[in-house]
Formats: structure tokens, sequence, C-alpha cells
């Protein structure tokens, strides 16, 4: 597309700011090592000069926005939230739209980070004093990194399946407002207007603009994933160890946007968590957000989109890597084995393999194995009446610790 697919090395401008990054952080010639003689004097010797060639320019990706999933979560109406936008901000993305165009290309060839998230909790009910508390507890979260699936037969850096285009005159995006709206003329379905904008036509009119704050938006997508599939099946095999919490299966998908700011001191502020807290605890933040939002010029208008699967010209799904039967199938055993265990954190393909290479499951959380039937059943059913007891005390119902299981609300 345009001169993006160009195959020439690039380089750094020395300019550029990154608000992930320091200066130490670009390696970059200040002084391009000199490979011509300086011109001759000498009339007849002109035509012998060598014109320099100009150093080549290497766009840096924006460093990933990966959370550590060991280290703990946050919920957000009760779903598990991830870091899902990168942030850069070069002096050159706000005035050379051929430099713009070049440094999308580059991020559309890294794939997103679609995450498999399982996550299961119940609630306990604890007496302090004349007082009843419930508090929620976690019995286990696994979470699953699908990124390798994208890569069409498992070779990184192919990117042959990837699409890349701009937003169609239906869609409803950032156009270079402070709102989401659709072409002028068109309205859902109906077209009335000229054609779409190509993606070049959009890096000009994003660097044509005058306003001080500006975000270009590059999007992300996995296509072709049967996320309700897949739930499911997990859903069902967790099931099947007799869980009795609540169980949350999302797909999540890290990395999906790259936002690019236009390079001044506001949009630095507005990106630094010290500076925002400053606000947020001085109710600055009343006065602050109005005019950010405002101001700010939004363009959302290009996606790349990285199938999971795809239709081919006879109608027929063809899947890039696996399909999810056959990773479900390759895997459900570990899960399994990780929800009995009560894993919280990110289980690699290593991990995963080391557990199902154990020689059995683990016992059920709460029960104890021996190896002999009759201590095992005999101590179940203390345990089930220790569990009835307890839920009597404190005025719970029956029926789930009748019904045996582990995870069950107390």
């Amino acid at each position: 597309m345009g001169r993006g697919n160009q195959s020439t090395a690039y380089r750094d401008d020395p300019d550029a700011v990154s608000l992930h990054t320091t200066p130490d952080d670009y390696s970059y010639d200040d002084a391009p090592e000199i490979t011509t003689f300086p011109p001759s004097y000498a009339d007849s010797e002109a035509d012998n000069v060598v014109a320099p060639t100009a150093p080549p320019i290497r766009h840096l990706p924006p460093p990933t926005s990966r959370m550590d999933h060991n280290a703990g979560y946050t919920l957000k109406k009760g779903k598990p939230q991830v870091c899902e936008t990168q942030t850069v901000m070069d002096p050159r993305y706000d005035t050379d739209p051929v430099y713009l165009e070049e440094g999308v290309l580059k991020f559309a060839n890294q794939a997103p980070i679609p995450l498999v998230y399982i996550m299961g909790t119940h609630k306990e009910t604890v007496k302090r004093g004349d007082k009843k508390e419930t508090q929620e507890v976690t019995d286990f979260r696994i979470v699953m990194n699908l990124q390798r699936y994208l890569w069409r037969d498992f070779i990184p850096g192919n990117s042959s399946s990837m699409t890349f285009a701009p937003v169609s005159n239906g869609d409803k995006t950032y156009r270079g407002g402070f709102k989401k709206t659709r072409a002028p003329g068109f309205k859902q379905d109906i077209e009335v207007g000229s054609t779409a904008p190509t993606a070049q036509e959009w890096y000009h009119r994003y660097c044509a603009s005058s306003s001080l704050l500006r975000v270009f938006r590059f999007r992300r997508e996995v296509v072709g994933f049967d996320e309700t599939f897949l739930k499911n099946r997990i859903e069902g095999l967790i099931r099947s160890t007799n869980y009795r919490g609540h169980l949350s299966i999302t797909f999540p998908v890290e990395d999906r946007n790259v936002d690019i700011y236009s390079s001044n001191r506001i949009n630095e502020w507005r990106l630094k968590t010290w500076i925002r807290w400053v606000f947020y605890l001085t109710f600055l933040w009343i006065f602050t957000w109005p005019y950010l939002f405002f101001a700010t010029k939004r363009y959302a208008v290009v996606v790349a989109q990285w199938p999971f699967s795809f239709m081919d010209q006879d109608g027929n799904k063809i899947y890039s890597t696996v399909s999810e039967e056959q990773w479900f199938e390759k895997w459900h055993i570990g899960i399994r084995r990780l929800v009995l265990d009560r894993f919280q954190g990110e289980a690699s393909e290593e991990q995963l393999a080391g557990v199902i290479a154990r020689p059995a499951d683990p016992p059920m959380p709460g029960t104890i194995s021996t190896g002999h039937a009759g201590i095992d059943n005999a101590v179940g059913y203390l345990q089930q009446g220790l569990q009835v007891a307890g839920a009597i005390s404190r005025g719970n119902n029956l029926s789930r610790s009748l019904q045996g299981g582990w995870g069950y609300d107390c």
C-alpha cells in the first residue's frame, strides 16, 4: 500500500519521543558515516561527485501494554480488565503523512494478543461479632495466550493472512471529531455520498489538521474466532469437576489499539499517571476533562484484521492454524487440572504440557485422597457433615452443602 509496502530499512528520527522510553532507548547515529569524498573545485570533475545518501529511518514499535497476570487483577462490571491500548508520540507523525503511513503499516504487522480468561469465584459469609460480612473468594484464575494461533502454519512474521483497510463510509467511528459519526450522506447501510477515503487520504487529513490535540487510533481485530463454542466447552469441563461457584469465561484482547498522540506538552501530561492522579485528587479534572474531550480531534479509521479463521472462495471455513475444537482437545486436561489445583495466573503452554504429563488428576478441593477407598469415603462423609453444621450455624441454605461439590457460596 503506497510507500509503506517498500522493504527499505528505517531508523528513528532523533526528535522522536516515545511515551514509554527514554532517550537512551533509541538507537540511531548522530553522525552517519561519510561514504563520499568532498566535491572537487574543478569544473571538469563536477560530474564525478556522488550525492550523499539520506540516512534510513526505522520505526520502533510501541512498547507492549501487557499486564502481569500473575500479580493480580482488576474487575470492571464484573469482568477482568486487560490493557488494550499502546501509546506512542513522535513529532514526525504530526506533519508527515508518508511517515505516518509507514509507521501504521509497521504496527499492523504485529499481531494482537487474544486471551482466554477463566475465573471462578464464590462468596463466603463470615461472622464478626454480631455482624455478618460477605466477601468474595477467588477459587481459580487461569489466563491463556492465543497469539501464536494467529500465525499461519506457526511461522512467526508471516502476515499473509492479515488484511488491512480503512473503515467504510457506513461505519460509525471517529473521523476527526470528538464523537463517532458516519461519513456525510451516509446512514447505516444507505449510501448517498461519495466513495470512502483511502488510508492515504486519512493520513493526509490527520497531518493537515490545525488542531493542537489529536489522536490517531490504529485498531487490530481478531476475526473468525468462535467464542461461544469455546466458552461452552470450557464451562462444561469445569462443571464436571463438581465446581458450584460463579464461573466467568471471557476473551479479552491485549494490544488491540495503538494510539498515536500529537506531540505537545498537554498530551504528555494527560498520559502521565501521577499527573492524572493529581487532577483526580484536587478535582481539577472537573475543568480539564470537558476541555480535553471537546478539543481533541480523534481518528479511528484504519483497521488490521487478524483471522483465527476465514472463508475461502467456495465458502469453506479455513483455520489459520488450529480450530477451536482442536485447541480444546489439546489443552482440556491441563485446564481441568489447573482448576483443581486452584491455579491463579497466566499459564504458558509449557506449564500446561507439564501439568498434562502428570499421572493423574489432583483431588477435588476440600477432599482427602489416601488411596484407600474406605478411608476416603469416611473422611468424605465427615467433611460433608461439617459443611452442613457450618451452614446451619451461619443460617445459610443447606441445599448447596448437601449436594456436595466445591466452590459454592457459604
